[in-house]
């Protein structure tokens, strides 16, 4: 939920509170589902995802065999 506010002097006054995404957030396990940035200005929040929306789509997944051998490869020490 969130809810507007005044504040005048030590005088603070909420206004209604109403929700703040139509989303479910996905239910938190040992961390919280959201996480508020420093400056006030987002939030960032761990949402339901509809199973439909999960078949669309693809999952790409790359292995990449001898790392080391790769990385000397393309990126070789200078002498």
């Amino acid at each position: 939920m969130e809810a507007g506010y005044t504040a005048n002097g030590v005088s603070f006054s909420p206004g209604k509170p109403r929700p703040w995404s139509d989303k479910q957030l996905a239910m938190p396990t040992t961390n919280a589902n959201y996480d508020l940035a420093p400056d006030g200005t987002r939030i960032e929040a761990l949402v339901v995802t509809p199973a439909a929306e999960e078949t669309k789509r693809s999952i790409h997944v790359t292995f990449v065999l001898n790392f080391f051998d790769e990385l000397r490869r393309r990126a070789p020490l200078a002498k």
